[in-house]
């Protein structure tokens, strides 16, 4: 039970009291700062901070309950706190976990982190979209993209497939985000997933010739490419966004999933923000209460509407705010996660170095 330390003002006058009074006093204290609407809600985050706080002082205002975030770098995206869950398993510090991705979620849910919990008001969001057992929900996506510099780069010089970063054509050109942390990490994981390990190792030794730039996140891969330190970066829709918004010449292109080999696998990456309820979390009434905002309509349309761009998952939203986005391809996100720790060895192996 957490309790609130007596200031010294309390402590003196407790002191110059008689005992029976002192125990009605301390008490008091006790009965005042461990009620629900006095403790805060502990949030692990790892969406950007500067989408997440208003969201989350919303809540605080409509609600009356207050909120602790506890948010990542932009280098340790999502991997850092997932790791802090992981060592917090037996004395949990956070009740909810909110992510910007979705695999260090399912990965999470495997390790018994999270607890099952339905928020109400999800049965509009896909299945796909779902936990089975209801240990996350997700939902408010973001696409894997392609950004490039348009008054440098010509349309015919675009790639159409991820895997066409094979080709020695793109040698020195290309950046991306460390694949050891966020959604380049998934990102990875699904390639190796959807390919197989001997097209997806005969990728990164292709990448490794091709002198991929490591960057040190996706907001610098963006910033090397607008500053003409390479001519195509791997990134999230979100961070053109605002680079655009900000004035950065730059463009995105969706390219598809296809393999190495030639197997047809269309469509766009689309990775999802993700929540769940954490087990043992020590506010667990009022963390419910934060799940169910996060993963609302509500927010799912104020994410869409603010500079990061999110796309919602729910069609009916979707169609209100008149977002026509590429399909998502056909992959399966638990594979994916069962993926992350080979994809994660073979990255180390060849790719970071």
């Amino acid at each position: 039970m957490f309790v609130r330390p007596l200031n010294h003002a309390w402590r003196l006058r407790c002191i110059a009291l008689p005992g029976a009074t002192l125990v009605l006093i301390v008490a008091a204290c006790d009965s005042r700062d461990d009620g629900p609407s006095a403790r805060p809600i502990v949030v692990y985050c790892s969406v950007d901070e500067a989408f997440a706080r208003p969201l989350l002082a919303e809540f605080e205002k409509s609600s009356g309950l207050r909120v602790r975030p506890k948010f990542d770098t932009e280098a340790g995206k999502t991997t850092g706190l997932v790791e802090s869950l992981r060592a917090e398993k037996r004395r949990p510090v956070a009740d909810v976990w909110w992510s910007s991705e979705i695999f260090g979620t399912i990965e999470l849910a495997r390790d018994g982190v999270l607890v099952p919990f339905r928020p109400a008001g999800v049965d509009d969001i896909p299945a796909q979209f779902r936990d089975p057992g209801s240990l996350w929900t997700a939902f408010a996506a973001r696409g894997r993209v392609v950004a490039y510099d348009p008054r440098r780069t010509a349309p015919n010089d675009l790639p159409k497939r991820w895997a066409d970063f094979a080709d020695p054509r793109f040698k020195g050109r290309v950046a991306m985000a460390n694949p050891a942390f966020g959604t380049t990490r998934g990102h990875m994981a699904a390639m190796l997933a959807a390919w197989g390990e001997p097209a997806f190792r005969g990728y990164l030794e292709a990448l490794g010739r091709n002198e991929a730039k490591l960057a040190g996140g996706n907001a610098q891969t963006v910033f090397m490419v607008a500053r003409g330190q390479a001519d195509f970066g791997w990134t999230d829709t979100d961070d053109v966004l605002v680079a655009q918004q900000r004035g950065d010449s730059l463009a995105m292109i969706y390219p598809d999933m296809d393999s190495p080999d030639g197997g047809a696998l269309p469509g766009t990456l689309w990775i999802p923000n993700s929540a769940g309820l954490v087990a043992g979390g020590p506010n667990p009434d009022a963390g419910r209460r934060l799940l169910e905002f996060i993963v609302s309509p509500l927010v799912e349309e104020k994410l869409s509407q603010s500079t990061s761009g999110n796309v919602p998952v729910r069609s009916a939203l979707r169609a209100k705010l008149s977002l026509d986005a590429p399909p998502c391809v056909d992959i399966d996100f638990a594979e994916s996660a069962a993926a992350l720790e080979k994809s994660d060895a073979l990255c180390r192996e060849i790719l970071i170095r």
